[in-house]
């Protein structure tokens, strides 16, 4: 019979929240330096930018 006291079970806890702190500290840093792109900005004074995310499918609800 297995009989796990309470001080253990909060031991337990605490390995497991410092590994997943430890885990998402790593995985963010990771994501920052790969998702980082230089850009540069040019002027756009005038003009209108319109994004279409159509997909490529019609649109039900304008058919008539």
């Amino acid at each position: 019979m297995i009989v796990i006291h309470k001080k253990r079970i909060q031991i337990m806890a605490l390995g497991l929240l410092i590994g997943i702190c430890a885990f998402a500290i790593q995985t963010g840093k990771k994501e920052e330096k790969e998702n980082t792109v230089p850009t540069t900005a040019t002027p756009v004074s005038g003009k209108t930018i319109v994004v279409d995310a159509g997909h490529g499918k019609p649109d039900e609800r304008c058919r008539k």
